[in-house]
This record gives C-alpha cells, sequence and structure tokens, in this order.
C-alpha cells in the first residue's frame, strides 16, 4: 500500500527571499542563491517589474480586480461592499509548489523562502516579530515546493516541539489480511512531478472579517489531512475506511503541543486527577486506571510516567489556545462539537486495551513514535456504533486491518466503531493527539428527536390513537405469545402497523423542528469563537465606555440605518421556536472553555423580529446594513441590531472608532 509522504528534503525552486527577522537568521546562513527581492503589492500594481513570474502576474491580476471591485461598490450605498471569499473548494496535493506562510517559516531549511501576505510586508520587521496571541492566517494552508503545509494558526510564544527520534520500523508482528473494510491510503507524493507542476492553489489573502467561518473551517481541515484533499476524502475514507498519512516532517504539528506543554499545563493550572487528566496502564491483559485524588501536581504525574504509565489530558483545549482555534475553527465546518484528549505515552508501554469509539478519530502524531493496529469491529452491528465498547481482550480479535508505526507529523483517520490499540516501542515515547467528530451525529439521533415530536402532534390530532387497547391484549402478544397463532393477534398487529403508517409520518415541519433541537443541542456544546483582533474591534469584544466631565457612562458605538452588520460566525446562533410559542435564540459566544459547564445560553425575542435574524442568517457571510432589516420602524431596526451586537452576535464592517 502507497503512503503519503512529503519529503523534508526536497529541492527548492527558489521562491521570494524572506525579509530580515530575528526568526530567519539559521536561514539566512543557509540561503539558496536563487532568491530574488520581494515585489510588494503596491509595485505590482503602480511599478511593475519589466518581468513578472506567473504567480506575480496572477497577483497584480487579483489587486486590480479588488480595486475595480472596491471603486464600484463604493458608489453603491444600499449594498455592502463586502466581496465573497475566494472559491476554496480546491484539491491540494503534494506536489503542488505553493508559497510558504509568513508566520511559519521554517529557519532550519536553507533555501525555502515564503512569499509574505500584503499586510505583512506593510508591518514591518518589529511588528512581524511580534506573536499574535489568537486567530488564523488570512492566507490558505500552504507548502512550499512538495514539503509540508504550513500550519494556518498564527505562531505562539511556546516551546517547540523536538524532533522524533529516528528508528528503523519494527517488524510486523501480525500480517495484514484481506478484509471487507478496504484500506486507503493517501497517494504518494512524486517529487519528479512536484517541481514541474505549475499550478498555483494558494488563495489570495482576504480580510479575515470577511471570511466564511464554514469555509475557514474547511481550510483547516485541508491542512490537517494534506496532501489528500477534502473531496477525496470524504469520498473515500469518511466512515467507511481508514486512512494514513505519512508525510516524513516532525515538525508539521508541533506548534499544537509539546512534551514541555504538559508539565507547563500542570505547573499553571489546577488539573484535577479524574476530571482533567488520567492515569492510565494496560498489563497483564487488562487496563487499568490509576487516578488517585485531587490536583495533578507534576512531580506526582511524572512519577507515574516513570513508571510505565500514561497520561491523558481530557481537555487540553482549556489550556492550549492554537489547539482550541483548531477545534473551534473546525466545528464550524462539521456542525458539531470537535473535541481533543492528548496522550503521552513512554517507551515500551500501553495505556489502553483494545476497544472502539462512537466519534470519528483525527490521530495526530505530534512527537515521538506509537505502533497502531485496527481491527474491524467484531460484530456488523458495531459498525459506526453510537456508543464505545468495553475492553476487549486479544484473543477476541482477528489480524489487524492496519499495522503502521505512526512517527511525528504523520495522522490517523478511522471512523467510529473502529477496534484500535497502540503501544510504544523501546527507547521511543510518544505524545498524539486525538481529535474526535461527529458525536451522535446519525440520522437515529434525528430520529429520536423526531418521532416524538411527531407521536406528540399526531396524539393531539386523532381520535383512533387514543382510543384504548382491546381487554384482550396482554393475551394475545407479547414474548410469551410469539408462537400463538390466532387471528385476533394477526388483527392487533395489523391494527398497529396501519395507525403507525397513517399517522406518524413526520411532515417537513417536524423534521426541521427535530433539527432545531439537535441544533440546539451543539449550541450548548460548542467551543466558544475565539475573536481575532481584526473582529475585536468591530464587537462589544472590544468596546470600552468612559465617562464625561460629569460622570455619566459614554459608550464608544452608536448604530443608525447606515451600519453595516453581519453574524459572527455561520453557525454563531440557532433561531428556535418553542413549544410554548416563544423565540429564542441559543448561541455559544459565552460558553465555558469546560464540556457544558453552564445552562444554554439564549436571547429571547418578539416574534415579530425573528424575520431580521432570519435576514441576517441567510446574508451571511454578507454584511447588510441596518435599514435592510425588514422590521417596521427605525427605532425597532436599531434597537434590534444593537441588541444582536451587544450580546456578540454580530460584527460591523466598519470599526466605531
Amino acid at each position: 500500500m502507497q503512503k503519503a509522504s512529503t519529503s523534508a528534503g526536497a529541492k527548492t525552486a527558489g521562491n521570494r527571499k524572506m525579509q530580515k527577522s530575528p526568526n530567519n537568521g539559521a536561514a539566512k546562513a543557509q540561503k539558496s542563491a536563487k532568491t530574488v527581492d520581494t515585489v510588494t503589492d503596491s509595485e505590482l500594481l503602480y511599478n511593475p517589474p519589466a518581468f513578472l513570474t506567473a504567480a506575480e502576474k496572477e497577483r497584480r491580476k487579483y489587486l486590480q480586480a479588488r480595486v475595480r471591485a472596491e471603486g464600484e461598490s463604493a458608489s453603491t450605498s444600499s449594498k455592502s461592499n463586502a466581496t465573497r471569499p475566494t472559491d476554496r473548494k480546491r484539491h491540494l496535493q503534494a506536489e503542488d509548489p505553493l508559497p510558504a506562510d509568513a508566520n511559519n517559516n521554517d529557519t532550519n531549511k536553507g533555501g525555502k523562502v515564503a512569499q509574505e501576505s500584503a499586510s505583512t510586508q506593510a508591518a514591518g520587521t518589529t511588528k512581524r516579530k511580534q506573536p499574535r496571541s489568537q486567530g488564523l492566517e488570512q492566507t490558505s494552508p500552504i507548502m512550499v515546493n512538495g514539503e509540508a503545509l504550513a500550519c494556518p494558526l498564527v505562531r505562539k510564544s511556546l516551546p517547540a516541539a523536538e524532533a522524533a527520534k529516528s528508528c528503523p520500523l519494527p517488524s510486523k508482528k501480525d500480517s495484514v489480511t484481506k478484509s471487507p473494510m478496504t484500506v486507503h491510503e493517501a497517494p504518494k507524493v512524486d517529487s519528479a512531478t512536484s517541481n514541474s507542476n505549475e499550478k498555483q492553489l494558494a488563495t489570495m489573502p482576504v480580510d479575515i472579517h470577511k471570511t466564511d467561518s464554514i469555509e475557514e473551517g474547511r481550510r483547516v481541515l485541508e491542512w490537517l489531512i494534506n496532501p489528500v484533499a477534502v473531496n477525496q476524502f470524504f469520498a473515500d475514507f469518511w466512515e467507511n475506511n481508514a486512512c494514513v498519512v505519512q508525510r516524513k516532517n516532525p515538525n508539521y504539528y508541533s506548534k499544537l503541543m509539546s512534551f514541555k506543554m504538559i508539565d507547563d499545563i500542570l505547573m499553571r493550572n489546577r488539573v484535577e486527577f479524574g476530571t482533567n487528566l488520567d492515569v492510565t496502564i494496560y498489563r497483564n491483559g487488562k487496563r487499568e486506571t490509576l487516578n488517585p485524588e485531587g490536583r495533578a501536581f507534576p512531580s506526582v504525574v511524572w512519577d507515574f510516567y516513570a513508571e510505565g504509565c500514561s497520561i491523558r489530558i481530557l481537555n487540553p483545549s482549556t489550556y492550549l489556545l492554537g489547539l482550541r482555534q483548531v477545534c473551534s475553527i473546525m466545528q464550524e465546518f462539521f456542525h458539531c462539537l470537535v473535541g481533543a484528549n492528548v496522550y503521552l505515552t513512554p517507551p515500551n508501554s500501553q495505556g489502553f486495551a483494545p476497544h472502539y469509539d462512537d466519534i470519528e478519530a483525527f490521530v495526530i502524531q505530534v512527537e515521538g513514535r506509537k505502533r497502531w493496529r485496527l481491527y474491524e469491529p467484531p460484530e456488523k452491528a458495531d459498525q459506526l456504533s453510537r456508543t464505545s465498547s468495553g475492553n476487549y481482550d486479544q484473543k477476541q480479535l482477528g489480524e489487524p486491518i492496519i499495522d503502521e508505526v505512526l512517527e511525528a507529523g504523520d495522522l490517523l483517520y478511522f471512523p467510529r466503531g473502529t477496534v484500535h490499540q497502540a503501544i510504544t516501542e523501546k527507547g521511543h515515547f510518544s505524545l498524539h493527539i486525538t481529535l474526535s467528530v461527529y458525536q451522535q451525529q446519525a440520522y437515529a439521533n434525528l430520529l429520536e428527536t423526531l418521532m416524538p415530536i411527531v407521536l406528540k402532534k399526531a396524539v393531539k390530532k386523532s381520535v383512533a390513537l387514543r382510543r384504548g387497547l382491546p381487554l384482550h391484549t396482554f393475551h394475545v402478544l407479547g414474548e410469551v405469545q410469539r408462537t400463538n397463532r390466532c387471528e385476533s393477534r394477526d388483527q392487533l398487529v395489523e391494527n398497529v402497523q396501519k395507525l403507525v403508517s397513517k399517522y406518524l409520518m413526520p411532515s417537513t415541519q417536524d423534521i426541521d423542528e427535530a433539527v432545531d433541537q439537535l441544533a440546539k443541542k451543539f449550541q450548548h456544546e460548542a467551543l466558544p469563537p475565539i475573536i481575532l483582533p481584526e473582529e475585536k474591534v468591530r464587537t462589544v469584544f472590544g468596546s470600552r465606555s468612559i465617562s464625561d466631565q460629569e460622570g455619566n457612562s459614554v459608550c464608544d458605538y452608536e448604530f443608525d440605518t447606515d451600519t453595516s452588520v453581519r453574524l459572527l460566525r455561520a453557525n454563531i446562533l440557532r433561531l428556535v421556536n418553542e413549544d410554548d410559542g416563544s423565540v429564542k435564540i441559543y448561541h455559544h459566544v459565552n460558553n465555558a472553555l469546560e464540556y457544558c459547564k453552564y445552562e444554554p445560553n439564549f436571547l429571547e425575542i418578539l416574534q415579530e423580529e425573528a424575520i431580521a435574524v432570519e435576514v441576517l442568517i441567510s446574508a451571511y457571510p454578507y454584511y447588510i446594513t441596518v435599514d435592510q432589516l425588514p422590521l417596521k420602524t427605525v427605532a425597532r431596526k436599531v434597537e434590534v441590531a444593537t441588541a444582536l451586537w451587544e450580546h456578540g452576535l454580530l460584527m460591523t464592517e466598519k470599526p466605531f472608532k
């Protein structure tokens, strides 16, 4: 089977020269002689060089189009000048040379240079040196000459992971056998064609406050599974087959987590055994959980680790902003909670017994290496299971369908219901993150919510469903009466089936109502959004009040009919008509970082105001003016927009200051 791999030692074609900064001194010493000076956006527009590369020509066309679009939109007051982000339904391939992210330059790669975005070029060296505490880059996931994509997250001031130790692959103890569950692996990168491919797949920078959060989630998924294209992933792997991506790039995920970060988490936070952290070990064929009570002090945790125990952090996104960014943005794309667990396993150890889970799993190998073996579900009914299994004995399992070693920078995906176990090798520890997706998102979950709604309405409307059962029902129906074939039994069975087919067929309205309930549940579970600096100045989170000379509070914002607004995120809220006739807006703006720590957040509005929220939902990601809200009076339009903005649900196109 072919494995996806991107070589860290691939030759460069000589892209743009990196501007000087304290972060690229090492790269300067190893710089390729083929690099050339960077051409700024202003030069491309107004004073272009005599010779332009293909990428520069495309960039110039893009800038000219932007200038024309802004000129046209400035003359139209009734429409927002927001433009839809460029199309991101792209098929990323490892062989396509793409410009590197300016905030993720690898200082150890000689000759690998990055084309900085227009905003970075204007900022200057000092400004680039300062790390942003939150947010995504405006550019798409990118890569340089066949090398792995740069992480779309902004670099943080956190220790980078060390490269994984190198050792030969262990001999396979269990041969892989043919199985009905076909195992696909990502295509092998062809380095011979990577330099000749002229396709430019990186999208141009866009204004962060105009991006579509669902497309941003897709972008992060692209980076996560690269070089597998998103469309290919959902066609070949999602809910069907396991996928192994091997990159030969140990630093690919290093910004998300490291061994030292775990120690920092334990030092700086009150981490509780059982609540935030588990200590486990698998020995003598059984899994044991060894959690003491109280706080998990570093010295206690590392003593367990030294004795061969695995450490599992249950809510790492609470403490790690970069990992939280990945989860909160991906949940926009998947429309469900994206959870994360961190697993640290010492050498020659196993922390968990073979089992399967009720989630779609993305295993991200951050440091070290670990051997993974996957098995088909023992029973057909366990495929795409809705609940996690107990622990299996090794004798209960057949031959593995996958037996691979993940090294730092590799990824493994497998569907829910896939039995798995992992073990470290002698002399090599392992640190990996498991992202969990699509828990309780099946049709069965929808029907569990839908059918009670349908039944409740049907009983209210139909007297036939309210009639009493025949007196002899208990004597002709039931488990004991299965072999009792009689006319009265058959008649009762037929009556029940007719009632179901006649009265319990859900209407479109019933299905909409059930989906609203599932979406309301997502609003309660979701991680709160991370507000980027560009968004903060346009939202209530950046608002400050001052006092005048008389001591009165003065706000720094004021809405009028010309103010342009849009939703903060595509899935930031859910408009729900409750059974009692009230209309509520459920949202996750103020959710806790811990799972469902607080009661659901909601804002109750008047029935006639719901249409304004519906317009905002349908207009996203575009901005609309307050005057475009379909409410009767100007005062009501301004009042509704102000209330939604003050609850953190809206963002203005321009900052008030």
